[in-house]
């Protein structure tokens, strides 16, 4: 039913290209009847999926975490949807343009289809959210190793044993 989610994540942390239909990459909203209603599944927008990210932070975390490996594959990312089923219901909802309270009501089987079908219409969002995860903790990590490796510029500074004095009052005289 829904497209093969399956993205590698390389090692600069970027998303390969999808091998899906230019189309379907471009405008990836499906439609689709579920519960006697005919309703349209589609991709987050630019400031809405910001919003969406802020929403589901902890989910994209959790998502990240599961794909360490740097493989974001549905079969794994599913099972979050119980443990943040909140924000899944609240987002999988907007995407669809459809009350959260209707999408629990649905069948379960319906519900199933209902949820592949919103992953796979926003999966680009999650890699896309999942790879700034991977970034930030990269940098974060080059950071951490330069501090504790001292790779830090600090000013030329003589060492104490080859001090030399100038005359300064570092020298006390004997007036």
């Amino acid at each position: 039913m829904a497209r093969d989610v399956t993205q590698q994540v390389n090692a600069a942390g970027t998303a390969p290209a999808a091998e899906a239909d230019a189309l379907a990459v471009l405008h990836p909203d499906t439609a689709l009847v579920l519960g006697g209603r005919e309703i349209t599944v589609r991709e987050y927008e630019f400031f809405e999926g910001l919003e969406v990210a802020h929403r589901a932070s902890q989910l994209i975390a959790d998502m990240h975490q599961l794909c360490r490996d740097g493989v974001l594959r549905y079969d794994r990312i599913r099972r979050l949807f119980g443990k943040h089923r909140d924000v899944v219901l609240a987002i999988a909802a907007q995407a669809a343009d459809v009350e959260q309270d209707w999408v629990a009501g649905l069948p379960d089987n319906e519900k199933d289809v209902f949820l592949n079908v919103w992953f796979g219409v926003n999966a680009d969002f999650f890699v896309r959210e999942v790879v700034v995860e991977i970034r930030e903790e990269r940098q974060r990590s080059a950071v951490q190793g330069e501090r504790s490796t001292g790779a830090t510029s600090s000013s030329a500074s003589p060492m104490p044993a080859s001090a030399t004095s100038t005359g300064s009052d570092a020298t006390p005289s004997a007036s």
